[in-house]
């Protein structure tokens, strides 16, 4: 049979336990709250909101086909798809990489962009790839960089990092990179050097 005082002290471990628990949720809200809004840089805030979450889903060997009145506009292929459902910005992780294929109206190729990570937000229409970016259009032009943003309702690409492009004729190098998602026509920002290639015949 239990004394009194067992009893008295079973509930004040129980007490304590909750204040404990109370505690160490209040100092955590604390701390997020700090953080998000005392500081500047949208990469920490991203990463502190990011703690503790775990995907709602995930599935492996994902292929999305984009049409629009019945043309395919574009193509994806990714290995793993993460869905992380945040109230405020949900979002489609890829962390082993995406492929897309962007098409024309009569159904050829126009470009092509691949990435080591990407991540989408349906909300927005948007998408970040990141890790060894490479967009190749039809021609042969490839931009490589380490950071793009794609706009699908804008059908718009771009970038404010360090970005290569390479043509037929020459190697541009530049920070900051614009384009439609044909690869049609760009514009580089800051070109820091330009290189001529020599004619292999």
């Amino acid at each position: 049979m239990l004394d009194q005082r067992d009893c008295i002290g079973g509930f004040r471990y129980q007490i304590m336990n909750k204040i404990k628990q109370i505690y160490g949720t209040a100092v955590r809200a604390a701390v997020l709250f700090l953080f998000t809004h005392c500081t500047n840089n949208p990469e920490l805030v991203r990463q502190i909101n990011m703690i503790d979450t775990l995907p709602v889903e995930q599935r492996e060997n994902i292929h999305l086909v984009y049409t629009d009145s019945g043309f395919k506009r574009f193509e994806m292929k990714a290995p793993v798809a993460a869905f992380y459902n945040d109230l405020q910005s949900p979002k489609l992780e890829f962390h082993k990489g995406i492929h897309v294929w962007f098409y024309d109206f009569s159904g050829s190729v126009e470009s092509e962009l691949s990435a080591g990570y990407a991540i989408r937000y349906p909300a927005f229409s948007r998408w970040e790839a990141m890790h060894n970016v490479i967009f190749v259009s039809k021609k042969g032009e490839k931009l490589d960089t380490d950071h793009l943003i794609w706009d699908e309702t804008a059908e718009k690409i771009f970038s404010d990092k360090k970005v290569t492009v390479t043509t037929g004729k020459e190697i541009i190098v530049g920070e900051g990179f614009e384009a439609d998602q044909y690869f049609n026509s760009y514009k580089i920002q800051k070109i820091t050097g330009e290189i001529l290639l020599e004619d292999e015949d």
